[in-house]
């Protein structure tokens, strides 16, 4: 039988304090290089007791905190993900007065790519997009401070496949009016990024107390809302840059927007007619020749 991984064997517990929701967090959030962290490092940096890490790896079942990172090194080293060679790459960066600072941002930004794509399960991905269409109830997308522009975009292209697909808005005033008709059987599809807004926490409560589906888009196996979510998507942050970057997560929601399609009934077609007529109806966009907008006769 194929062992347990650690993602796996946090998830296989019962239940979490909330000191151990913490611990389990900063494992899920940086992985790979827990494998070069000591239980003192951990409990340093997420302010939980150093007896409570080793007393949480303990009822993960390992042995003994050094079993704990053999464990971690030998999955690096089965999957090739020992990140000995970005540590050199960081250190190569600081020496170097001359910097390919847009080489280096791209080469990361594939990095995420790939690391968001192993974080996924194909089959876990299609259910998501079949919920989304296939559900009897209505859509709604939410998303606070620099998740609400990953929100919008992810609501434009939605909107285009279903009906009754709602923005819950950046503004939180007007949420609670929005709130009045959810019911069972809608779904919430809440992005959820660290730092994790509060108002969005609340939200998808509240979708839970009404027995609606709560879908996550998240950095994180363990984000407070991990126990409330019906589904979850990890696309985890890039710790090497100083800003939280959008690129995985915008690839995540394109595709799933993609994948979604494949659920759609043959209606779709009628549905994309109109839309393009109401456009052409609203003048929604400038004519889509130079000619044309130059008002210039051929």
């Amino acid at each position: 039988m194929k062992e347990q991984s650690l993602i796996e064997r946090i998830r296989s517990l019962a239940r979490l304090t909330p000191s151990e929701v913490k611990i389990a967090d900063f494992l899920a959030r940086h992985y790979p290089e827990i494998a070069f962290e000591s239980a003192t490092t951990i409990s340093q940096k997420t302010g939980v007791s150093k007896a409570t890490v080793v007393r949480f790896i303990a009822r993960l079942g390992y042995d003994s905190y050094a079993q704990f990172l053999q464990h971690i090194r030998d999955d690096l080293v089965v999957s090739q993900e020992l990140p000995v060679g970005r540590y050199t790459l960081i250190k190569k960066q600081d020496s170097s007065k001359t910097k390919d600072l847009l080489g280096l941002s791209l080469n990361a930004i594939m990095k995420n790519l790939q690391e968001s794509h192993a974080q996924i399960k194909t089959e876990s991905f299609m259910n998501i997009a079949r919920l989304m269409i296939e559900t009897p109830g209505s859509l709604y997308i939410t998303g606070q401070r620099s998740s609400y522009a990953l929100a919008h975009l992810f609501h434009g292209l939605m909107r285009r496949l279903r009906p009754r697909t709602f923005l819950l808005g950046g503004d939180s005033a007007t949420i609670p009016d929005a709130l009045v008709d959810v019911k069972k059987g809608d779904v919430l599809f809440a992005i959820f990024r660290y730092p994790y807004a509060k108002t969005t926490y609340e939200v998808a409560k509240y979708f839970v107390d009404q027995k609606a589906f709560v879908i996550l888009l998240t950095d994180s196996s363990f984000s407070p809302l991990y126990h409330t979510a019906d589904h979850q998507l990890v696309v985890p942050i890039d710790e090497s840059s100083l800003f939280h970057r959008f690129t995985a997560a915008t690839a995540i929601l394109e595709s799933l927007a993609l994948a979604a399609l494949h659920f759609c009934s043959d209606d779709i077609y009628k549905r994309f007619d109109l839309n393009e007529k109401l456009f052409a109806d609203f003048q929604t966009y400038c004519p889509g020749k130079v000619v044309d907008s130059l008002h210039i006769k051929e």
